[in-house]
């Protein structure tokens, strides 16, 4: 399944250079990621409220081109399951036909009180892999 969204640069997250500052990605490809879960079914807050947590243990963004203010950016994420623990977004940026950027930010499953590795709820597991790469 590849998941499609877009949203606008805005003018808050652009550098001195007009462009969309690098850090502006790692807020945009959360808000992806949170919206491919709620596509799928799952809301994130009720993830949290019954006990799970999936905080990123990588990131890696490879910058291509630019992106301006205003111009309408193209996410295409696909998932994939590395384990029962385990997850990866993969993040395609697009402006236009332009591709921008790649992102890969893996996730992992853990428990809110301990904060040890636990297993994804199986509701949730399951279908990450049926969308999974």
């Amino acid at each position: 399944m590849v998941h499609k969204y877009e949203l606008r640069v805005r003018y808050s997250d652009t550098d001195q250079m007009q462009r969309l500052h690098h850090a502006a990605y790692v807020e945009y490809l959360e808000v992806v990621r949170i919206e491919c879960l709620r596509s799928m079914g799952f809301s994130y807050d009720a993830l949290e409220k019954s006990g799970y947590l999936l905080p990123v243990s990588k990131l890696q963004v490879k910058y291509k081109q630019g992106a301006r203010y205003d111009e309408v950016l193209s996410f295409e994420t696909r998932v994939e399951v590395l384990s029962e623990i385990r997850l990866v977004f993969h993040s395609a940026v697009q402006v236009e036909d332009r591709l921008i950027a790649t992102a890969e930010v893996e996730l992992a499953s853990i428990d809110a009180n301990g904060h040890r590795p636990r297993r994804m709820p199986e509701p949730l597991l399951r279908a990450l892999e049926e969308a999974s790469v």
